[in-house]
């Protein structure tokens, strides 16, 4: 018999702990081990803690995407309806599965989210886009465009020590558009 896997669900405060533990373990690189996506030759220091992923989780409008993969969260997203847009940030993957299509799978499961739960046309996300050019190109992939606007950093992600000059996030936008499917 095949047993049937919930592949996303929304987080609950008492995933705060597995949440920090996927989201600074991917912008750290795990320690340099694992993963493409990390920043740590950018940051010093965790990319947050328990205190502000339990203040984000209580923002109205606001939630964590988990990806379940094989009964464990695998990654995340943080998504937050802002008038006609939805932000999404925090997106983190397991360093050990990144490259195997759950960040992909996120992303798509919060662009749907954003459209078809919250009503929104536009998702917007803060991408280093200077330090990191293979990350923004991810992203240009799945149809998000450079604005070319700054985006600050918030949190704890703003209070981290910087090793490399001029480290700026910058807004990439993506238009929702209403998913048609054949009958």
């Amino acid at each position: 018999m095949l047993e049937l896997e919930t592949r996303f669900r929304m987080a609950r405060p008492a995933d705060a702990g597995t949440i920090v533990s996927i989201v600074n373990a991917a912008n750290n690189g795990d320690g340099g081990r694992a993963g493409w996506t990390h920043e740590g030759e950018l940051f010093e220091g965790e990319r947050t803690h328990a205190g502000e992923i339990l203040s984000l989780l209580a923002v109205p409008g606001a939630m964590f995407l988990l990806r379940v993969y094989r009964g464990e969260v695998a990654g995340c997203a943080y998504v937050k309806k802002m008038g006609d847009a939805a932000y999404m940030g925090m997106l983190a993957v397991r360093p050990a599965l990144q490259g195997a299509g759950v960040g992909k799978e996120i992303i798509a499961e919060a662009e749907r989210i954003a459209r078809e739960q919250m009503g929104c046309k536009l998702m917007a996300i803060g991408v280093i886009t200077g330090h990191r050019p293979e990350v923004a190109a991810f992203y240009e992939r799945r149809g998000y465009a450079r604005t070319g606007r700054l985006k600050p950093f918030e949190g704890t992600q703003a209070r981290r020590k910087t090793k490399a000059a001029e480290v700026r996030s910058e807004w990439m936008e993506k238009k929702l558009f209403a998913q048609h499917h054949p009958h």
